[in-house]
């Protein structure tokens, strides 16, 4: 997914970004200018300095690190080992901000600074003050009244603190009243904002993506089939460690994905930014340490079977005729996870199918993306699929603007057959199920119920397979968009978007409770994107709906669907009525979330197979 428009973007459109310029300004009478400070008094016992705001001179540091940031200057600086103190909360380091001058300073100068003391959001998306945690920077403007001077040259550098065991718990859950660095990873990296770290062979536990890579040490045991970590009910995995490499262009070019390994020693510089602790380090460097496994995208177990539906889900990121913005290489690594990663399918359940047009300003018919992928899998070796569809309202959805994202059904005629004779349903009206039968088909769920407010429309088809009646819905539920991140600066972490999921699981829920009230042997097989985990209240509200997630049957290993920030996880899921439960297989097909575009990747979610033996539970049930 596109980080602007994803479900676990937090990009509020709008918001005000404050420069560097407007943030820092020269003191006033009341902020006095204060003397013989040492890094570590500046950067104080806590997550904020206690000389905010206020002018400090003649700050001693070796410049240990140097980058730029949207045409601005930055450099590290860390007391000397002799002159640090016996503090473990008290950070060595501290950025020293310098807008457009970079005083002839190098790597290994000792350097008196003059500035004034901010707590500042340096790096993130636009509402990053309202979300983030700020770094403790000096600003040393000329123009501000500061100042970097050097007073020696080729300086050995302070020994790297080594990063050996970072907390698993991210904080006390009491908005940082407790500080403690060696319970909570939020408080450990605080104390060693700005310094120099080193840490020993650590693995990647996502593919690179924006020149990140998120990492553990290598001694930690994988929880995933290729080496990644599993975000459960209880551990976010705050033990996770975040590398941004410069040049943090380039560095969107490396090809990483979850498991490879980087031999340490690494050594690299602690910051925060995009809402989380960073330690910058050097695309060159990561580059040597870089051992690759083997790793590649694996195809499903499930073969097709006369007498067995097969079902999938798949999230195709933002999917539509555009080829600007829906490349021919994407379209054809689409195509062929169906075609051969997924072993053709009867019927794909597919989330963010784009209009024709893509992001471009035309209508939301979506007729000619739907035939670009079905014509693409027949390239790729697939059956000819047909596809099910009901455009959206212009703009009415959610997602990128004028792309009008929904989701459908490709299906293969050869093997079900959809039942034609009912009437197709519209963008604004709401199916229900009377006399053995979908009034609509297809039919949109409840499209004018405030649930779905900015959010996709479920949709629900009336299939045949070998004679046995099938009700397919497609989901795509609300994004986590507005939840504050877990390393913010709300700790407990506010879900914002969680109570409109709620309210869609029981929209929907009520949907399949009329279906089964008609008829009680339905078989009902919700799937889709549903932006959520599989013990939060809002599946576990849809499951009350007398349906079962399959996910709970997949061993643990392979309980994701997706990656972010390096904790892999589940927000793709394949719900069945109950009375299908015991014959239904579900299969996580690993393809894209552990992969970089370069080594396979087509969407950013991977997609979800199931074998349903239909005919099996249809004898046993007569």
């Amino acid at each position: 997914m596109k980080v602007a428009w994803s479900f676990l973007a937090t990009i509020v459109l709008g918001a005000v970004i404050t420069t560097q310029a407007e943030a820092t300004t020269q003191p006033t009478k009341k902020q006095e200018v204060t003397h013989d400070l040492s890094i570590h008094d500046i950067q104080g016992d806590k997550h904020n300095s206690p000389y905010d705001g206020k002018k400090v001179t003649d700050v001693q540091g070796i410049v240990t690190y140097q980058y730029k940031l949207k045409g601005s200057n930055y450099i590290h600086i860390q007391t000397p080992d002799k002159a640090k103190d016996d503090n473990p909360n008290t950070s060595e380091g501290i950025i020293v901000y310098m807008g457009n001058q970079d005083y002839d300073v190098k790597t290994g100068d000792l350097v008196n600074v003059t500035g004034i003391v901010n707590e500042y959001h340096i790096d993130g998306y636009d509402d990053k003050q309202k979300t983030d945690l700020p770094v403790t920077q000096i600003n040393a403007r000329d123009d501000k009244g500061g100042n970097v001077a050097i007073t020696k040259h080729n300086q050995p550098l302070p020994k790297a603190y080594n990063i050996q065991n970072p907390p698993s718990k991210i904080s006390a859950n009491d908005q940082f009243h407790t500080f403690d660095r060696d319970q909570y990873t939020i408080d450990y990296w605080e104390s060693l904002e700005g310094m120099r770290v080193m840490t020993n062979t650590v693995r990647s536990v996502s593919p690179q993506e924006h020149g990140d890579i998120f990492t553990v040490l290598d001694d930690q045991q994988p929880e995933t089939i290729n080496g990644g970590v599993r975000l459960t009910e209880n551990n976010q995995h705050g033990e996770r460690i975040a590398f941004k490499m410069y040049d943090n262009n380039q560095a969107r070019d490396f090809d990483v994905k979850t498991g490879d390994k980087f031999k340490g020693p690494i050594i690299g510089y602690v910051n925060y930014g995009f809402q989380n602790y960073k330690i910058n380090v050097d695309l060159e460097d990561m580059q040597k340490a870089h051992v690759p496994v083997k790793t590649k995208p694996q195809s499903t177990d499930l073969t097709q079977d006369k007498g067995k539906l097969n079902v999938a889900s798949y999230n195709l990121e933002n999917f539509s005729n555009n080829k600007q913005s829906t490349t021919d290489t994407k379209a054809t690594k689409i195509a062929q996870g169906i075609s051969t990663s997924m072993n053709n399918p009867d019927i794909v359940g597919v989330t963010e199918v784009q209009d024709n047009d893509g992001p471009d300003k035309g209508g939301p018919k979506a007729n000619e993306s739907y035939e670009r992928l079905i014509q693409q899998i027949q390239a790729s070796g697939g059956p000819k699929y047909k596809y099910v569809n009901i455009d959206p309202d212009m703009n009415e959805d959610g997602g990128q603007p004028n792309a009008n994202i929904r989701v459908g059904f490709l299906y293969n005629p050869k093997r079900v057959q959809f039942d034609k004779s009912i009437q197709k349903g519209d963008a604004d009206s709401a199916v229900s199920y009377k006399n053995g039968n979908l009034t609509l088909n297809p039919g949109r769920i409840d499209p004018n119920n405030p649930a779905f407010d900015d959010s996709r429309k479920p949709l629900a088809a009336q299939f045949k397979f070998r004679g046995e009646q099938v009700i397919m819905l497609a989901n795509h539920w609300n994004s986590k968009g507005g939840d504050t991140p877990i390393f913010g600066k709300q700790q407990p972490p506010v879900l914002n978007s969680e109570n409109q999921r709620v309210e869609i699981a029981k929209a929907v829920g009520r949907f399949v409770e009329q279906v089964h009230k008609d008829n009680p042997d339905a078989n009902i097989v919700s799937v889709g994107d549903y932006n959520d985990f599989q013990w939060t209240k809002a599946l576990k509200t849809f499951e009350n709906f007398n349906m079962t997630n399959m996910m709970h049957s997949v061993p643990a290993s392979e309980r994701y669907t997706y990656n972010y920030h390096g904790n892999s996880q589940a927000l793709d899921h394949i719900f069945v009525s109950d009375n299908l439960t015991d014959y239904t297989q579900l299969d996580p097909i690993h393809v894209n979330s552990d992969f970089t575009d370069m080594s396979g990747r087509a969407s950013d979610h991977d997609p979800l197979l199931a074998q349903i033996d239909i005919k099996s539970k249809s004898k046993e049930t007569k």
